[in-house]
């Protein structure tokens, strides 16, 4: 069911790409167009999921026990990081916001190893700036101090 919230973050996430200006230019190098593929590709797969859990009937559902998070809570706290990450991504910027979220997902999902909690958010930081800024060509959003590494 996480898969509805993180869908509609991602819609979320385009319409605010296009208020903020950065949804110009053709329909394929449209910064809003990846997290609306995003939504859409994650609403599709809840869709077959629940297809799928309807078609199996109850019998199957407990036929084996469901994996359960070490604290209780923790895939909340995860969503509601993410919400958190897409709310403040207008205000801090992707540069300064992704890191954070990162480390602070790390953080919540119990990781603790210093090598990884500070490798891991720059590393999906700078992959991810690579990936849409080096790749696709978008440009991802400044935040209000306008913070922007241009590949």
């Amino acid at each position: 069911m996480l898969t509805v919230p993180c869908g509609l973050v991602f819609y979320e996430a385009a319409t605010t790409l296009t208020e903020q200006g950065y949804a110009s230019g053709t329909p394929i190098s449209n910064a809003a167009l990846y997290p609306r593929l995003l939504a859409g590709v994650l609403l599709a797969l809840l869709a077959l999921q629940v297809v799928s859990d309807v078609r199996s009937g109850p019998e199957a559902a407990g036929a084996e026990p469901a994996a359960a998070p070490d604290r209780p809570g923790q895939m909340a706290y995860a969503a509601l990081g993410m919400v958190a990450y897409v709310l403040l991504l207008p205000v801090l910027g992707f540069l300064l916001a992704t890191p954070v979220f990162v480390l602070a997902l790390l953080l919540t999902l119990g990781d603790r190893n210093p090598v990884t909690l500070a490798a891991l958010p720059l590393g999906v930081t700078l992959g991810c700036l690579a990936v849409f800024q080096g790749l696709f060509n978008v440009n991802l959003p400044r935040g209000l101090l306008g913070i922007a590494v241009n590949l």
